[in-house]
C-alpha cells in the first residue's frame, strides 16, 4: 500500500491506495479487528489510573471509512508509503487543545440533514449571494476567488473551511437561513473549525458529516455541491461521478472555477500555477498563462504590476517604478501598520531586494535580460530545465520534454552518505539559496539525511545539510543565531533535460574519503 498518514495526540488521518478494492477491503478488515490491548496487553496496574472499558483496544472499530476509485489507472495515486508524526492534523498553531475538541466542536450532521436544509432554505429564500464586502456589487460581477465566503443580508451562514484554491474549483452555491453551516473535504476541518466558532460565542453551528466526499457519494451531481473535489493526491482533483469511480464518456462537467486574468471557465490545478507572493495555487488558462511571467493570486492582484520574484527582466526605469508602487502600497493600502505587520515587512523586503539590483545594473555587475525564460517559482531554474512541478506530489507529473531530455542516458545518482562534508554544489541557485561564500569563508557543512525531494519517490535524491555556521544569504535561512538550521536540497533530482541537478557536492580527500575538515 502506499499513501500518506499523519500520526498526532489527537490521532490518526490518511489516505492510503492499493492496486484493487480486495486488496482495501480486506486492508480495512484488518484493522477494524486489530486490538491494542490484545497484541501488547495492558500496562502495570500502577501505572492506570483507570481500568480501560472492554473494548477500547479496537481504535480503529469505528472509522469512517472513505473509499474512491480512479479510472485511469495510469496514475498512482501516490508513489510511496510516509508516515510522519506532527503535532496536530489539522495546524491551528495550537490555538485549539486536545482536550477541548470533544467539549467545544459543533454538531455533525449527515449529508441527509445538510441538504434537507439547503434545499429548505432554496424554497423559502431568494437571497443573492455577494461577496463579503462588496454587498453592492452583482453576484456574476465580482472576481471569482472573491466569492469564497457567501453572505446574506444578516450574517455568514455558510463556511468553507477548505483552502481558498479547493474552493475556487468546486463548492456549495446556497447560503441558509439562521444557522452556521461548515463543510470540508473529509469533515476533520471542520472538527476543529467550529470549536474554534464555538469558543467565540457562536453557539449554532453544525458541520458535515464525512464532509463533501459523503455527501457526493449520497446526491452525486444532483445536489448543492457543484464542480471539483481537491483530493491532495497525484490525481488532483475529482468530480461526483469520478470519486464514484463513474465512467465519464459523454458526460456534461460542471465548471465552477474562473481564470484568474480574463475570468473564463476554468478549473485546472497546476503546481506551476503559483502566486508569485505567496505561492498559493491558483487557477490560470493557458492562454494567460502564456503571456505572463509571473502570476498574481486574487489576495494579491494589486500588487501585480509593482511584485515580481525575477527582475532580470527589467530596465532601471522600471524597477523605479515598481520601487514606487510598492511604497504607495506600504504608506496607504495596509494601515494600522501593527495590523499588517507581516505584509509591510514582505513589501519592504521586495523595495531593497529592487534597490540591490538598480545598484549591480549601475555598478555594471548586471545586464538586463528582456528575453528572460519564465522560470519556476518554487525551485526558480528556467523553464527548459523545471516546468514548476517540482514540488509536492506534482513531481511525479511529468510533462512530455521531461523524459530524459535529446536522447540522453539518464546517469545514476552519485554516491553520498551521512556524515559527508559538502559545499555549494553545480546548480546552487543564489537566487534561492543565498551566498555562495568565498574561498576565505567557504560555506561547509555535514550531511544528516538522506530522502527523496519532495513528496517521495524511489530515488534518494535530496539530501539534510546543516551548514556549520549562517552566511549572508536569502530569506530561506537563519542569519539571526552563528549557527545555521538544517536545510534540503537537491542531488540528483531530474530535470526536465534529463539532467541530475546538484545543489551542494561533496568534498573529498586525497585519500577518496569526504573530507571531515
Amino acid at each position: 500500500m502506499k499513501g500518506r498518514i499523519l500520526i498526532s495526540i489527537e490521532g490518526i488521518n490518511g489516505t492510503l491506495s492499493c492496486s484493487t478494492q480486495e486488496e482495501m477491503r480486506e486492508y480495512i478488515e484488518t484493522m477494524e479487528k486489530f486490538d491494542l490491548i490484545g497484541e501488547l496487553g495492558l500496562p502495570a496496574a500502577s501505572e492506570l489510573e483507570v481500568m480501560p472499558k472492554a473494548g477500547r483496544g479496537r481504535l480503529f472499530a469505528n472509522i469512517d471509512w472513505k473509499i474512491s476509485t480512479t479510472t485511469n489507472t495510469s496514475i498512482d495515486p501516490f508513489p510511496d508509503l510516509k508516515i510522519q508524526i506532527v503535532k496536530e492534523i489539522v495546524n491551528t498553531g495550537g490555538a485549539i487543545n486536545v482536550d477541548e475538541i470533544p467539549l467545544d466542536t459543533g454538531k455533525e450532521i449527515s449529508a441527509e440533514e445538510f441538504h434537507n436544509t439547503l434545499l429548505q432554505a432554496q424554497e423559502s429564500n431568494s437571497v443573492s449571494m455577494v461577496a463579503a464586502g462588496d454587498a453592492d456589487v452583482k453576484e456574476e460581477d465580482q472576481p471569482p476567488l472573491k466569492k469564497q465566503k457567501l453572505i446574506r443580508s444578516k450574517e455568514i451562514v455558510l463556511i468553507d473551511v477548505r483552502n481558498t484554491f479547493e474552493h475556487a474549483i468546486g463548492h456549495f452555491i446556497h447560503p441558509t437561513s439562521d444557522r452556521v453551516l461548515m463543510y470540508c473535504t473529509g469533515g476533520i476541518r471542520c472538527v476543529k473549525a467550529s470549536a474554534m466558532l464555538k469558543q467565540r460565542g457562536v453557539e449554532d453551528v453544525s458541520h458535515l458529516s464525512g464532509g463533501i466526499h459523503r455527501y457526493l457519494e449520497k446526491y452525486g451531481k444532483n445536489g448543492f455541491y457543484k464542480g471539483k473535489v481537491f483530493v491532495f493526491d497525484q490525481r488532483v482533483a475529482l468530480d461526483a461521478d469520478q470519486l464514484r469511480g463513474k465512467d465519464q464518456q459523454h458526460q456534461q462537467k460542471d465548471v465552477v472555477g474562473k481564470c484568474i486574468e480574463c475570468y473564463r471557465p476554468y478549473d485546472e490545478i497546476s503546481g506551476a500555477n503559483l502566486c508569485t507572493v505567496c505561492r498559493d495555487l491558483i487557477l490560470i488558462c493557458p492562454s494567460c498563462r502564456n503571456r505572463l511571467h509571473e502570476f498574481h493570486c486574487d489576495r494579491h492582484q494589486s500588487w501585480k504590476h509593482a511584485y515580481f520574484t525575477f527582475l532580470e527582466r527589467f530596465t532601471s526605469d522600471e524597477l523605479q517604478t515598481q520601487k514606487e508602487k510598492l511604497q504607495l502600497l506600504h504608506d496607504y493600502s495596509y494601515l494600522p501598520a501593527t495590523k499588517h505587520k507581516n505584509v509591510r515587512k514582505t513589501l519592504r523586503k521586495q523595495m531593497e531586494k529592487i534597490d540591490a539590483r538598480l545598484n549591480d545594473l549601475k555598478e555594471g555587475n548586471a545586464i538586463v535580460e528582456q528575453n528572460a525564460r519564465r522560470r519556476c517559482r518554487t525551485c526558480f531554474e528556467s523553464d527548459n530545465i523545471c516546468d514548476g512541478r517540482c514540488w509536492g506530489f506534482w513531481k511525479h507529473s511529468q510533462s512530455p520534454q521531461e523524459q530524459s531530455g535529446n536522447g540522453m542516458t539518464l546517469m545514476p545518482i552519485m554516491e553520498v552518505k551521512v556524515g559527508d562534508r559538502v559545499t555549494v554544489g553545480p546548480n546552487w541557485n543564489e537566487t534561492r539559496l543565498g551566498s555562495r561564500g568565498s574561498e576565505e569563508d567557504p560555506r561547509l557543512g555535514t550531511v544528516v539525511d538522506i530522502k527523496s525531494w519532495a513528496s517521495g519517490g524511489d530515488d534518494l535524491d535530496c539530501v539534510a545539510v546543516k551548514w556549520d555556521k549562517s552566511h549572508d544569504c536569502s530569506r530561506r535561512r537563519n542569519s539571526s543565531g552563528t549557527e545555521a538550521k538544517v536545510e534540503i536540497y537537491r542531488w540528483g533530482v531530474v530535470a526536465r533535460n534529463g539532467q541530475r541537478m546538484y545543489d551542494v557536492s561533496r568534498l573529498i580527500t586525497r585519500d577518496g574519503e569526504s573530507s571531515a575538515r
